[in-house]
């Protein structure tokens, strides 16, 4: 089909994700940390359809690419390259960012315009402020009741979907850890699983009334970690986990009809290997999706800081490669590492390191997205 997407409706593909797995399996007791098969043909997810791209538009279609939000170039060359997604970077967007993003998407091929998203979770991360207006940090609005909460978040996504926006990289389920990475820049509702749990899904609500599609972060929980941007991190065992920190992206599935889950580069005892973080491992993945359920959609924190990439001894084309292996759907990378990242997966597919039906999976569970 000369290299288009073939749409189908989200009813349709919905089925033909469900098919073979109606609920998902409870997640293993955290005295037994779970043995699992890490290949994409033993899991339910494989779709009785594929999209019909050719390979290098596959390879683009779960890139999810990150740049500043001026920098309508590369925007442009991203979405005539099919990727995914785009998410806007900076505290200085354009003024005329809608008339920018028109020009973006008329540039993606036919049927595969990119999601466009944005950081939009209050306080000091918060990306379209200077368009829109500043919202309090999330420390702040967890003391909110969930009807403010969700009238903030529909009001303020309306604004995001007239710029021409619709995805927030928000909200933060993270547990609030006094004196952590996060809690320094208040990014965190709260320390109480419940409270954070009830502040992620009046404002994931909210977003969802104003057709804004939220991604909740950073599974399986950031509170306790350091700067992955800077280094490489790691956050309590999994069974610890279990008993807090896990609870709010828990009750956020729940509530989600296609629920987006970014997944964090930490590493937990339990979870993950040894110096292997959650975003690109196969046990910790696996782990999600048996909780998330076939037709959520798995994604990456951006692959190129330090904990995903160089703390590793990794390019971030290589750490792409590595974090679609262990089964995520889309993976976050930024300017300057698209097009090897790119490349790095075509080679991975011709050598069968990644397989072609994983892909297409993937970018039937992104395709859901944009029709919501």
């Amino acid at each position: 089909m000369n290299g288009s997407v073939q749409v189908m409706g989200v009813a349709g593909i919905a089925a033909a994700l469900l098919v073979a797995v109606s609920h998902p399996t409870a997640l293993p007791s955290p005295q037994s940390p779970p043995t699992i098969d890490t290949d994409i043909s033993s899991s339910a997810a494989v779709p009785a359809f594929t999209t019909k791209l050719n390979k290098s538009r596959l390879a683009a279609s779960v890139i999810f690419g990150c740049t500043d939000s001026r920098d309508t170039a590369s925007q442009r060359q991203m979405a005539a390259a099919g990727v995914g997604g785009i998410v806007l970077l900076g505290a200085s967007p354009p003024e005329d960012l809608r008339s920018r993003l028109r020009q973006v998407q008329a540039a993606a091929p036919k049927g595969a315009a990119p999601i466009i998203a944005s950081d939009e979770e209050g306080g000091t991360v918060q990306r379209l402020s200077p368009l829109i207006y500043r919202l309090p940090s999330a420390e702040t609005m967890g003391s909110w009741s969930k009807s403010k909460l969700r009238t903030t978040a529909k009001k303020y996504g309306s604004r995001m979907v007239d710029l021409g926006v619709t995805m927030s990289l928000a909200p933060v389920a993270d547990l609030r850890v006094p004196g952590s990475y996060l809690d320094r820049d208040n990014r965190a509702f709260s320390t109480s699983p419940d409270r954070t749990a009830r502040a992620v899904n009046a404002w994931s609500k909210g977003l969802r009334q104003s057709s804004v599609v939220p991604v909740v972060k950073h599974w399986p929980g950031h509170g306790h970690a350091a700067d992955t941007h800077e280094q490489a991190a790691r956050v309590p065992s999994y069974s610890s986990l279990r008993q807090a920190d896990l609870i709010p992206f828990q009750r956020f599935i729940a509530a989600q009809p296609i629920p987006a889950v970014m997944v964090a580069h930490v590493q937990s005892q339990g979870l993950t290997k040894p110096g292997v973080p959650a975003s690109q491992s196969g046990r910790a993945i696996k782990v999600l999706r048996s909780e998330a359920g076939p037709q959520a959609v798995i994604m990456t924190d951006s692959l190129s800081m330090a904990a995903a990439s160089s703390a590793r001894g990794y390019s971030p084309a290589k750490a792409v490669v590595t974090a679609l292996k262990a089964g995520v759907d889309w993976a976050m990378v930024c300017t300057s590492s698209i097009t090897s990242s790119v490349n790095a997966i075509k080679k991975a597919l011709k050598r069968g390191t990644l397989q072609r039906a994983q892909l297409e999976t993937a970018a039937a569970r992104i395709q859901q997205l944009r029709e919501l």
